[in-house]
Formats: structure tokens, sequence, C-alpha cells
């Protein structure tokens, strides 16, 4: 029991909320959870009157207990698989356009920017903080072609304390001038970015635990050569890599891959055939897919992150994630910054709920769906639903503190609301003021230049 007492370095005493399937959410009132100094979950208590919280502390110091208010509860952290650092710059700008030509138009430009570090130090900071007070506990980040930057970027989020993958991009053809690579300098420089990533992540017991993981991340098909994709695909073999790109997203996109890849089959072939779709695989949007590219994707069990602010934003269509989850392919939420317009997954989420219903009204998302997608369908995209997701004892304690009512707050509770309409509140109503407090790994996250909230 001593033993036991002195492992743990927090005990959290509330209403704790989370997916335990994808049609059931969970909500454990009056719960402890325990978590030891690993930030690991050891232990989960259901209904513990207020009297008898002591007992059952098993011995841990009551200092290290936090106890919740009747409008504070606690969730799993939300899980953006996919997201652009450096277009945070122009977040909420540029929606007039369809995707081709807003890459040349806005995202471009834009992203030449980062072949200055210094530049790459004041915009990562700011986005991935932006992203962390949003309740993103882990994030599959796309950075620039720019090596220096791409370090920045691992530094910054190291410093933070998100979870994430970061992957710097690939291009080598069909981009402008001022931001294009050669095969050689490519492969070069995303092998020493995976070399710099390991080696900047604090020593771990294993993989899954580490805070930073790099990602090999061709930008899509139509900005890389076959030569290129290959060389990719044997990167991620080598280094044992997660692997992120676009698919699908716009029918002039597709269009443009097929002249460019006739070999192959059909868009998500082009991946296959190049070595880089397997189970570690997270293709962003993912709209028009053809019935075989999708069991295509459940073949090599590879995960979609559903994009539904960028694909209204920018005119790409309705994804079938209803069909998607019928074929049991693992699918997840992605703001898609810039092409999304908020980096929260809330946003996301509520986005995904009106793309359903405007899909189809009788099959709709409903919400234990869309909350299990924002955080255990992403862990699973992730290939990390062994170490995140959900409150399952021997998973990481990657959580945020939700307070409805706390200062300023966009949620108004009344007396009539229970556990269970406060939490579809926050869902439906709620952003970043209401997450009072953000944990990764068992620790509290301390955002630049972000007060830190205060509970009893």
């Amino acid at each position: 029991m001593h033993t036991f007492a002195a492992s743990i370095s927090k005990v959290f005493y509330g209403t704790l909320i989370h997916s335990v399937s994808i049609n059931e959410i969970e909500y454990i009132k009056q719960g402890l959870l325990f978590i030891n100094s690993q930030g690991k979950i050891v232990k989960v208590v259901k209904n513990v009157a207020q009297e008898d919280v002591e007992s059952v502390l098993d011995g841990v110091d009551s200092g290290k207990l936090v106890t919740l208010n009747d409008d504070q509860f606690i969730i799993p952290g939300f899980v953006d698989t996919h997201i652009h650092a450096p277009q945070y710059t122009f977040c909420g700008n540029g929606h007039d356009l369809p995707l081709l030509e807003w890459l040349d138009t806005y995202t471009f430009p834009r992203e030449s920017k980062f072949a200055d570090r210094d530049y790459a130090r004041k915009l990562y900071t700011k986005a991935v903080a932006r992203s962390l007070r949003n309740g993103t506990t882990s994030a599959c980040w796309f950075a620039t072609i720019h090596l220096e930057a791409c370090k920045e970027l691992v530094d910054i989020i190291l410093q933070q304390g998100q979870r994430a993958y970061v992957g710097k991009v690939n291009m080598n053809q069909n981009s402008p001038d001022f931001l294009v690579e050669t095969t050689e300098s490519s492969v070069r420089d995303t092998r020493a970015f995976i070399e710099y990533a390991q080696a900047a992540n604090p020593s771990s017991e294993d993989a899954s635990s580490a805070l930073v993981t790099p990602i090999v991340t061709p930008r899509f098909a139509i900005s890389c050569t076959s030569d290129l994709l290959t060389q990719l695909g044997q990167l991620a073999t080598e280094y044992d890599l997660p692997i992120q790109s676009h698919l699908c997203e716009n029918m002039n996109e597709i269009g443009f891959t097929m002249s460019l890849f006739p070999d192959s089959v059909n868009y998500t072939s082009v991946y296959a055939d190049h070595g880089l779709l397997n189970e570690r695989t997270i293709m962003a949007h993912c709209v028009h897919m053809k019935e075989e590219e999708l069991d295509l994707m459940k073949e090599k069990n590879a995960g979609i992150s559903h994009c539904a602010n960028s694909n209204f934003n920018l005119k790409s269509g309705m994804a079938d994630v209803r069909k998607m989850l019928n074929k049991d392919i693992k699918v997840g939420l992605g703001t898609d910054v810039a092409g999304g317009y908020s980096p929260s997954i809330l946003e996301a989420l509520r986005a995904s709920r009106t793309c359903s219903v405007a899909r189809d009204m009788e099959s709709s998302l409903v919400v234990a769906e869309l909350f299990y997608l924002a955080t255990v369908g992403g862990a699973r995209v992730m290939e990390l639903e062994k170490t995140i997701g959900n409150f399952e004892v021997g998973k990481e304690f990657d959580a945020i503190l939700v307070n409805t009512a706390v200062e300023n707050s966009p949620v108004d509770v009344f007396d009539h609301d229970s556990v269970e309409t406060k939490f579809e509140k926050y869902l439906f109503v709620g952003d970043d003021r209401n997450n009072e407090k953000i944990y990764v790994q068992g620790k509290e996250v301390r955002l630049p230049g972000a007060q830190v909230a205060s509970h009893k």
C-alpha cells in the first residue's frame, strides 16, 4: 500500500467523461482517477461518496487530491489528426478559392517565409500554444520543406508539452520556384529531420510514449515525383515511422494526380504503389473516394483524417464518414488549419456534424460518435489507441479539465442542467475559455502568456 501511495503524483475526484466505444459515452460521477509519476492512469474508482474519499485514497497524501466542483469535469484531450503549422499565419483568410488556386495564392507564398528560422520560431510558438489552448493534446503537424524551421517546430512542441507527429514536407515538382526541392535534397533533409526529432525526445521506455515523433510527409502526390515517393516510402520503413499526406480532396486535384501517375489504377493506389499506404498512414480528406479506394484503405488498415471545416471552406465536398465507419476504417478529426478556419477540434466536431446531416439526415453522426472521433478515433488513426484516447487503466493521462461556469464562459448553465447536458453544451457551445487546465502525460501544460486557472 505504501509503495502504491508513493508512486501516485495526482488524484482527481469528480466527474470523468470518456468514450468506451463509438456508441457509448461513459459518465463516471464521483470518480477517483489515480495518476502515477510516469503520467499513467493506474486506478479508477467509480461512485465514491464525498465522505468516503479519504478511505479510498489508499494512503495517498490528500495534498495530491484535486476535487472538482459540479460545473467541472475531465475529458480526454482532443486529437487533431491534420493541421498545418505554417498556415496558422493566415488562419481565417482566403476561403474564396478552391484548393489548387488557394495553394498558389495563399499557402505557397506564406510557407516560403519559413526559410527564416527566427520567423518560424515566432509563428510556431503561437500556433502550438493556440492548438494546446483549444484542448488538442495530440496533433499531426505538417511543417514546410525547410529543415531548420522544422527543427524549430520540434523544439517548440517539446517546450510546450504537446504530443505530436511532426512532418517535414516534401515537394520536388509542380511547386513554385521559391518553394521546391530536388529529390536528393528532399530525401537528405528528411533523413536529417527524422534523426533530429528522434534525438530531441526525452528518453522514454517505448516509442508510443515519445512526445514528438517524426512522420514522413509527402505534401501530396502532385508535388512529388515517383522516385521521391518511392524513397520516402523506404525511409518510413527504415525508421519505422508513420506517414501522412492528402488524398482525394478535390476533383481537379484527383484529375491532375492521375495524369501524373497513369500506371496507378486510382489516387489511393498511387500511395500504395510507392510503399506509402499501411497501418501507420494518415490520409487527410478522402472526400471523393471510389468504393475500391475505401476498400484498399481498409485492407491496408490506413487511417483517415476527416476535415469537414476545410472541405466546406475550400468547396471541396462532403466526405462520407458513415460509409467509412460502416467499413470499419479508422477515422479521426482534423482542423486542417488554414483550410479550416479554426484550430479547435470542437469546431471540427461541429462541422463534422453539419457535414453528416447535410449528406444524410437519416444516418447522421450522433454525439457519442462525434466525441469518439475527436478522442479515441484520432488515437486509432495515430496508432496510439493503447496509449491515449480515454481513461482506461494503463493509458497515459492526456486530458482537459473543463469548467462550464468559468468567468466569461460561452456556456450558460441552468438549474435543470445535468452532467450530460453540461457536457453536450460544452461540445456545441463551449470554446477554449472552458478549458481550465490541460494535461499531457500527466503534466499540466503551461501555455506561453496564459494565466493558469485555479480551482478547489
